[in-house]
This record gives C-alpha cells, sequence and structure tokens, in this order.
C-alpha cells in the first residue's frame, strides 16, 4: 500500500500518466492500474479523469501528500545508509611486529582513528611471523627479507626497503681485500636480535646471483639506529637501510663494502584472506598505511628488525 501511495503522488504531481510515466520510467497501463487498484481497495475515488480531465479529488490529495512524505523518507534513509557506506565504521582487528608497531604502526593507528571516530581498532603486537589465531584479526603486517611463500591468503606489499652492506673507512684499514662475497668470511658484523656469535649473512648481486657467507658477528642489537652508530665508530660492517646511509656514502663517512652485492630486500607485507573479506575500514586502513609507509621511508623503519628465519609461518 505504500508503494501505491507513493505512486499516486508521483502521477498527481505529474499531472497525467504519460507524463508520469515519463519521470518514473513505469509503463503508462501499470501506473493506471495500480491506481484503479487502489480505489477499489479504499472503495473511494482520488482521481477524476476522462479524456480532457486529470482532476485529483481532496482525499487524493490528502493521500498524495502522505505518499510524498513516505517517498521523502525513504529517499533520506536511502541517503543515510549510502554515506555510511562511504565511510568506515565497524571494528578492525590488526597484528603487527612490535618493533614495527613501535616505530611506525601505533602512530598510524592513532592518527587513523582519529579520522575515523566511527572505526575501533584493535592493535596487537607478534614477533613477526603469521599470528596462529588469524581468525581473529582482519589484517595481520609481517616484515621480511624474503618474499612470502604461497598461501590461501593475501599478502600485499606494503613497503620495499633496499639495504645497503656499509662500514667506515676505519674498518677497511684493517679489512683484507674484498673481490667477492666469499671475502667476508669471519670478517666483524654488527648483527640483528636474531643471530649468533657467528651468523649467516645473504647477500644478492646486481646481477641477480645469490650468496650466503658466515660472518664474525661483534655486536647484536635490534635497533637500526644503534647499528648505525656502531657502524659508523668502526665495529664492524653493517646491513642498513640505503635511506639511512644515503647520506654518510655521499659524504664519505661510511662506503659500500663489496660493491655489485647487496642484502636481500626488506619489505612489510599485509596479510588478510580476501579483499572482500575487508570492511571498508580495512581497505581504506590499508591504503592509508602503504601511503604512509612510502613518504617516511627514512624515519619510520630505523628500528624494524627484519625477519632472518626462511619460514614466515604462512604455510
Amino acid at each position: 500500500m505504500h508503494d501505491d501511495l507513493v505512486l499516486l503522488s508521483q502521477v498527481i504531481e505529474a499531472g497525467s500518466y504519460s507524463r508520469a510515466s515519463t519521470r518514473t520510467g513505469i509503463p503508462k497501463s501499470r501506473l493506471s492500474r495500480r491506481i484503479d487498484e487502489l480505489e477499489k481497495r479504499l472503495a473511494v475515488r482520488l482521481i477524476d479523469r476522462s479524456s480532457r480531465h486529470f482532476t485529483p479529488t481532496p482525499i487524493g490529495l490528502d493521500l498524495a501528500r502522505r505518499g510524498e512524505m513516505i517517498r521523502a523518507e525513504g529517499e533520506t534513509a536511502l541517503r543515510i545508509i549510502q554515506e555510511s557506506l562511504s565511510k568506515p565504521t565497524g571494528a578492525l582487528r590488526i597484528a603487527s611486529p612490535t618493533l614495527l608497531t613501535e616505530a611506525a604502526i601505533a602512530d598510524f593507528c592513532i592518527g587513523f582513528s582519529k579520522r575515523n571516530p566511527q572505526v575501533v581498532i584493535t592493535l596487537d603486537t607478534t614477533d613477526g611471523t603469521k599470528p596462529a589465531n588469524m581468525d581473529a584479526y582482519d589484517i595481520a603486517l609481517i616484515a621480511s627479507r624474503q618474499e612470502l611463500p604461497d598461501t590461501d591468503m593475501i599478502a600485499r606489499i606494503l613497503q620495499r626497503t633496499e639495504y645497503a652492506l656499509v662500514a667506515s673507512p676505519g674498518w677497511f684499514t684493517s679489512a683484507p681485500a674484498i673481490h667477492d662475497p666469499n671475502d667476508l668470511i669471519d670478517l666483524p658484523g654488527i648483527g640483528w636480535l636474531d643471530e649468533e656469535r657467528r651468523s649467516v649473512w645473504g647477500f644478492v648481486s646486481d646481477r641477480g646471483e645469490v650468496s650466503e657467507v658466515g660472518v664474525r658477528t661483534v655486536m647484536v642489537t635490534n635497533n637500526l639506529k644503534i647499528v648505525h652508530k656502531a657502524a659508523c665508530a668502526g665495529l664492524g660492517m653493517a646491513r642498513l637501510p640505503l635511506s639511512l646511509v644515503i647520506e654518510d656514502l655521499a659524504t664519505g663517512r661510511l662506503r659500500r663494502v663489496l660493491p655489485g652485492w647487496r642484502p636481500p630486500t626488506f619489505s612489510i607485507h599485509a596479510i588478510y584472506r580476501t579483499r572482500r573479506s575487508l570492511q571498508l575500514a580495512g581497505r581504506i586502513f590499508l591504503d592509508e598505511l602503504a601511503q604512509h609507509l612510502r613518504a617516511h621511508p627514512r624515519n619510520e623503519l630505523l628500528h624494524v628488525q627484519p625477519s632472518g628465519s626462511t619460514d614466515d609461518g604462512l604455510d
């Protein structure tokens, strides 16, 4: 019945079935039949019509006004729904490596929440591998020096960071001649948290060759700022983000060790089940996070320890 009242308001507003049909796209015959059926149900005349006249009755005008109110309320409700669908809402559950979270993700999430007050974020820290209870999260962030293995989940790369093998000029004075990766064996290096006294470091050449060599770790830390400081002090060679040492290389404070070879690229991945499984809040979160990380290549990742394991827990 409500639909029929809306049609009545549209017919009376148009002034004829023909014009109402043009405006609504509903065939003239259907409009006429629906109004006839409404008149029969109500047992009243709503429109006096003949070949020359089209005149709404008083009760027809009253019902048309009610039909217009119903149509306006429906349009308002539709607009509210459309606006809500265009704005992120609801719960968003994120898992992120502890060091990455402290360096970049926490501040980003705080800003995202301020910009989107209808989104409630749960932010949990991890060891950098896929959470065992992935069902509890919408998105998990993983920091890795390797490409992620095949998985039934989507893995989106948010940022790639190129690394360089560097050392201070003073370190080179006591180092032997270095021509290929094997010359690095047992030389002093500054390691990351997951490395032992003698660690295996991987390298990739400009031609795509891969090599692994054992170096002698003289210091281990989970903070790349400390690695950088130790390298500049001449303690050992270090693998550092190129964005962090580019100025040092330009001024000569640091030099590349074994030009033509570099440590593997470090990537931040976001994993989730399917794009369809992500609500609008999740899709916007990932897009904005990728933009944020690209805009802060130097400072945001200084404390991040890339996982050295070849198994990122995605199987």
